[in-house]
């Protein structure tokens, strides 16, 4: 049996990655917990957030002449991170490639495809952590964000209240993360558009951007899920949903960087293996007479700072 080498195909990654660049963003995953380099695959790191390592409090005193100075400790927590290896194949049979070559260029098609794929299983694997109970408390929203309620829910006046209890603990909020349904409500609502443009009259209102909306609620960006995904089980009839919940909006802090900075979470690649943001590579087999293309990365998807982010619960049918 003849052996078939595996080939690295930055070609087809470059070509991916172009494609997307030029197209709507509809995934938020590497922007909740921005992508962390790491050149092991797996380790443990100590982690120390404001409000638990006593760094807020008020613990200094007069000094006399000659007397010593009183001591303060840091707690420290201790966590670790393993990268999984997450990809897929696709066979593509020479007998259909040539027919399909006709009108695109394959590999780049079906890379992307599968590519896709990758990121939807990353994007709920983000939802599901930011809008997991991390260690505050979720706040209601003051109405419930119906549209029988469009003129009345308070979407800036939740937002303050999550703020302060962000900043409580020393966070200062920068994102407001939410679905794309419970956006297209917020976006037309009464009191977020009379924050943005004073007061206005129901017949002139329109529909605010991302960052309009960030505007009206005073954070720094809005970040708006719109990732679609398949709800239906392998082999069974297509059902759409989409990946973020209706449930919850979340305010965090998100920032990059290494792990002093802080932040609510980051997307922790093992570029040893495979770097950002995708692996694309070929292989022969010959018993099928086809090309196999596979697209992996490795991964780990961690929270940082628990007490960074906190969610706000919607009401929202």
């Amino acid at each position: 049996m003849a052996l078939s080498y595996t080939t690295i195909r930055a070609d087809i990654a470059q070509a991916v990655f172009e494609g997307l660049s030029n197209k709507n963003n509809l995934f938020i995953g590497t922007e909740v917990m921005p992508v962390f380099s790491s050149d092991v695959r797996s380790g443990a790191y100590l982690k120390l957030n404001l409000g638990d390592s006593e760094a807020l409090n008020d613990d200094a005193l007069k000094i006399a002449a000659g007397a010593g100075y009183p001591r303060t400790s840091r707690r420290f927590t201790s966590d670790s991170f393993d990268a999984i290896e997450y990809g897929l194949e696709e066979v593509l049979p020479d007998s259909n490639r040539r027919d399909l070559d006709r009108f695109f260029d394959t590999e780049v098609n079906i890379a992307g495809m599968l590519l896709r794929q990758i990121q939807v299983s990353h994007e709920a694997r983000v939802a599901s952590a930011a809008f997991a109970a991390n260690g505050l408390t979720a706040i209601s929203a003051s109405a419930a964000y119906t549209d029988a309620n469009i003129t009345s829910f308070d979407v800036p006046g939740d937002v303050a209240q999550a703020k302060l209890e962000l900043a409580k603990y020393g966070v200062l909020a920068n994102t407001l993360i939410m679905s794309m349904p419970v956006f297209e409500r917020i976006r037309r609502s009464a009191k977020v558009q009379n924050q943005f443009f004073g007061i206005v009259p129901s017949d002139q209102s329109r529909l605010l951007s991302e960052g309009e909306v960030a505007a009206a609620v005073g954070v720094d960006r809005v970040l708006v899920g719109r990732a679609p995904k398949n709800t239906a089980k392998k082999g069974q009839v297509y059902s759409g949903g989409f990946i973020w919940s209706n449930t919850y909006m979340a305010l965090a802090n998100t920032v990059g960087g290494d792990f002093s900075g802080g932040g609510f979470g980051r997307t922790i690649v093992w570029a040893a293996d495979s770097p950002v943001p995708f692996v694309s590579e070929t292989y022969r087999d010959e018993a099928r007479r086809a090309d196999v293309l596979r697209v992996r990365q490795n991964s780990a998807e961690k929270v940082i700072d628990g007490s960074s982010i906190i969610r706000i619960t919607t009401g929202y049918v």
